[in-house]
């Protein structure tokens, strides 16, 4: 098996929903969970420790950008 073998190939990437309103169910099931074992707050932190992976994900995401430009 030669080192490209073990990379994914992109078109293993799962279909993104095309509009903001076709929510993953897979996503609605972590809220869900989330919601359903620890309520509100637990809804509050979860809300929070995602602002900040989007935050990170985004600088992430321009540093990329930057460095193919």
């Amino acid at each position: 098996m030669s080192s490209s073998d073990s990379t994914d190939d992109p078109t293993d990437i799962p279909d993104q929903p095309e509009r903001a309103s076709e929510l993953d169910p897979v996503i609605a099931e972590a809220v869900d969970g989330v919601t359903n074992r620890f309520g509100a707050e637990g809804l509050e932190q979860m809300i929070e420790y995602a602002e900040a992976s989007l935050a990170e994900a985004r600088a992430a995401l321009e540093e990329l950008a930057k460095s193919v430009e």
